[in-house]
């Protein structure tokens, strides 16, 4: 008797090592998002985004949606999410408790000229943390803004002169830190679509899916 309890003991312990050991891992999932466009770079950016099947969101300001609309709309021809970055990409938009909201609501109404249509995903500059205040928040929240800042930051954008191989070395880094969700961050300039081919054959090599950022996207 005692020696059958020890071997059902025994097969129990090695099917539950099976079966936790055979667990899939979680899925990891990045999300590309682009701010500062549109661009002259931005057709190339999207080019190479459908060659690797990427979804992205674009985080617009405003003075560019009104210069390259026809950009506009092939990010909306191409399935991409049209995020609003503001209006003056500076100190000014975190000057008062309205001027976040105030400046999201006039983007928009430029991306509802030209589409008809509005959005209601945001990212304000310089990521809203530190920089929203609660009460800044607030207001976005309520209007039925959702905000979305990043969790990996390769540095895409620091200088004139970009070195597009540090570039790379702080993508990978920033996606052993982030684990298995990634919200990337980039900008459109034309040092980040040279580079793009290679950001996101780095980011399939490291195990992840493509996601794409937009309203309904929970963490």
């Amino acid at each position: 008797m005692r020696r059958f309890v020890f071997f059902a003991l025994a097969a129990a312990i090695i099917l539950f090592s099976v079966i936790v050991n055979s667990a899939p891992a979680p899925k990891k999932v990045a999300y590309i998002t682009i701010d500062d466009g549109p661009t002259l770079n931005t057709p190339n950016i999207i080019e190479t985004l459908k060659r690797h099947k990427a979804g992205a969101a674009f985080f617009v300001l405003k003075d560019r949606i009104e210069t390259y609309p026809d950009y506009i709309k092939m990010m909306e021809c191409g399935g991409f999410t049209i995020g609003l970055h503001g209006v003056s990409h500076n100190g000014n938009i975190y000057a008062a408790p309205t001027s976040p909201l105030n400046e999201m609501n006039e983007t928009n109404e430029a991306l509802y000229k030209l589409l008809g249509r509005r959005s209601m995903v945001v990212r304000t500059p310089f990521g809203s943390k530190p920089n929203l205040t609660d009460r800044q928040r607030e207001l976005l929240e309520t209007a039925g803004y959702k905000i979305f800042d990043w969790n990996v930051d390769p540095r895409d954008s620091i200088g004139k002169i970009v070195d597009k191989e540090a570039v790379l070395r702080n993508l990978k880094k920033g996606l052993e830190d982030a684990g298995p969700t990634a919200v990337i961050l980039l900008h459109d300039r034309k040092s980040t679509a040279d580079n793009l081919e290679r950001i996101l054959t780095l980011i399939e090599e490291a195990g992840y899916e493509f996601g794409t950022l937009d309203e309904d996207t929970v963490f």
